[in-house]
C-alpha cells in the first residue's frame, strides 16, 4: 500500500488482488463505501464470472462474499487480516448482467481475530450470506510469524497497516 498520507483504499492499492485491484483485467474490481455499520459494494458481473449460462459461479459468489467481509474488518480497524475461516450459505443463483450489493458489518472483535457477517443481495432479494473469522495481523504476528510468510508480503502488510494509511 503506499505511504502517502493522501492514501484512497478505494483506489490506492498496488497489489493485484483479484477482489478489489482496480488493474487486475480479470478481477472483480469491487470498490467499497461505508454503509452505516458496515461497507458495500455494488456491481454487475459478466459471462466471464459464469458456471451455466446466465449464472455466475459458486466460488465467484464466495469470492464476493469474502472481500467484501475482509474489506469491513480492514476498514474498521486499518490492520490487515487473513480468512481463517468462511461459511457461506446460497439462497438463489447469481445472474450475469444483472446489479448486486454485497454489505458486511463486524460482528465481534478481540485483539488477535475479528468475526463479520455479510449478504449479498439483488435489490431486498438475498442471493447469499456469509459469515467469516479472520486472523489479525498485527505488528506482533507479522514480527512473530513473518519468517514463514513471502518477505514481499509481510513489507506490504507493514506499509498497509501503517497510521499514515488510515484514510477516511
Amino acid at each position: 500500500m503506499p505511504e502517502s498520507a493522501s492514501f484512497d483504499p478505494r483506489t490506492d492499492n498496488p497489489s493485484n488482488c483479484f477482489g478489489c485491484a482496480q488493474q487486475n483485467p480479470i478481477g472483480l474490481r469491487l470498490l467499497f463505501d461505508a454503509d452505516g455499520a458496515g461497507f458495500s459494494t455494488r456491481f454487475t458481473l459478466g459471462p466471464d464470472y459464469e458456471s451455466f449460462p446466465g449464472v455466475i459461479h459458486g466460488g465467484i459468489v464466495a469470492t464476493i462474499l469474502d472481500e467484501t467481509l475482509a474489506q469491513a474488518v480492514y476498514r474498521a480497524g486499518w490492520i490487515s487480516a487473513f480468512t481463517t475461516g468462511l461459511r457461506v450459505r446460497y439462497g438463489k443463483p447469481m445472474e450475469t448482467g444483472v446489479e448486486y450489493t454485497a454489505r458486511a458489518e463486524i460482528t465481534r472483535r478481540d485483539e488477535h481475530a475479528v468475526r463479520a457477517s455479510g449478504e449479498l443481495l439483488h435489490g431486498r432479494d438475498l442471493v447469499a450470506a456469509a459469515d467469516g473469522t479472520f486472523r489479525l495481523l498485527t505488528e506482533q504476528v507479522l514480527t512473530e510469524q513473518g519468517r514463514h510468510l513471502p518477505s514481499r508480503l509481510v513489507t506490504a502488510l507493514r506499509t498497509a497497516n501503517q497510521p499514515a494509511n488510515q484514510g477516511e
